[in-house]
C-alpha cells in the first residue's frame, strides 16, 4: 500500500496545483501576489436636498408660536378632564338604571 501511494504522489502534485504558501512563511515573502490595479475614483455625486423633518429642525423655535408651558402640567390638566369624563359616563350609566350618583359622595363612601 505504501509502494501505490508513494507512486501516485508525484502524479498528483503534478495535477494537482500547488497551494499558495502561508502568509508568514519566507517563500509568502519572497514571491508577492500579483497587484491589482487601484478602483477608478467614483464621479463626485450631487448633493441630495435635506429633507424637510430635517430642514425644520434647523430652524429656532418662534417664542410666539410655542406655549412656554411644562408638559407635566399639561398631562395633569388632561388628566383631571379624563376623570371629569369618567365620572360624567358612570352617573349617565347609572341614571339609566335608576340610581343616583353623586361623585364626591362616592369617594366618601368608599372610604
Amino acid at each position: 500500500m505504501r509502494d501505490l501511494i508513494a507512486c501516485l504522489h508525484p502524479l498528483l502534485r503534478l495535477l494537482l496545483p500547488q497551494p499558495r504558501p502561508g502568509r508568514h512563511t519566507a517563500a509568502y515573502l519572497a514571491n508577492p501576489a500579483p497587484t491589482r490595479p487601484a478602483p477608478a475614483q467614483p464621479a463626485k455625486s450631487q448633493p441630495r436636498p435635506v429633507p424637510d423633518h430635517v430642514r425644520e429642525r434647523m430652524h429656532p423655535l418662534d417664542a410666539e408660536a410655542v406655549a412656554p408651558i411644562r408638559p407635566y402640567l399639561i398631562a395633569h390638566e388632561h388628566r383631571v378632564e379624563r376623570r371629569r369624563q369618567r365620572e360624567r359616563r358612570t352617573a349617565a350609566a347609572l341614571a339609566t338604571l335608576g340610581i343616583d350618583y353623586d361623585p364626591n359622595l362616592a369617594v366618601a363612601v368608599g372610604a
